[in-house]
């Protein structure tokens, strides 16, 4: 079943992504855009999807030089870039500059763009994991606990792995519970019956820690898998 998020290269565009953004505001939170982290190991399609929700190219895909620091990307009236420093102070930086700075100095960026999208949704995107820098995967941990929804990125052709698993299992049971497994590159398994079986596999291996699986294609295209999922 196709969802609402298709990345249209003829127009150069994206189609906003519905499908992650439904889960409600917890009980008692201030009513505001819904928040979604994007987590996963390095190369597992995080900034394409992160595109792919807000409906437009907003971060590079090239953004992999600058994944040491979690990125929030909000609504703004003017576009706007800043890095969060000591005491959670912002000064306005540039993406030519971030890699110059020292990076014990800068806890966050703050990406700020006019998209309607970006009203209902604030997406966080985060450093890859699995690089035994513990520092750098602290400050991405963090910036999923106040997440509404959590989106674990895995790429079809090494879907799961136990390494995946593990640091997934590390967060706290209330954040799994929103939590979102997305199989990134998925028209990379050129077969169906590949598909299928790795689909199969991730239902039996993964399904029972999220409450959804969906698909996603290298273009952006969303799918859902059928039906919801346990949760783990």
């Amino acid at each position: 079943m196709s969802e609402a998020a298709r990345l249209s290269p003829d127009r150069g565009g994206y189609e906003p992504a519905t499908a992650f953004a439904e889960a409600p505001i917890p009980a008692g939170s201030k009513q505001g855009p819904v928040r979604v982290a994007v987590i996963g190991e390095f190369n597992s399609g995080k900034t394409s999807l992160v595109n792919s929700l807000l409906g437009a190219p907003v971060l590079p895909t090239s953004f992999t030089k600058h994944t040491a620091y979690p990125t929030v990307v909000r609504f703004a009236a003017k576009p706007s870039l800043s890095a969060e420093i000591a005491d959670r102070k912002r000064v306005p930086i540039a993406w030519n500059c971030i890699d110059s700075a020292p990076a014990q100095h800068i806890y966050r960026l703050h990406v700020g763009v006019p998209l309607d999208r970006l009203k209902t949704l604030r997406a966080t995107d985060t450093p890859g994991l699995g690089l035994g820098d513990e520092s750098r995967e602290a400050r991405t941990l963090r910036a999923c606990r106040s997440a509404d929804t959590v989106i674990w990125c895995t790429p079809a052709m090494q879907a799961w792995k136990a390494s995946e698993q593990r640091v997934w299992l590390s967060l706290p049971r209330a954040l799994r519970r929103r939590g979102i497994l997305a199989v990134t590159f998925m028209d990379a398994i050129r077969s169906k019956t590949d598909a299928s079986r790795l689909m199969a596999r991730l239902h039996g291996e993964a399904g029972q820690y999220f409450r959804k699986i969906v698909t996603v294609s290298a273009h952006g295209v969303l799918a859902s898998s059928s039906g919801d999922t346990g949760h783990g």
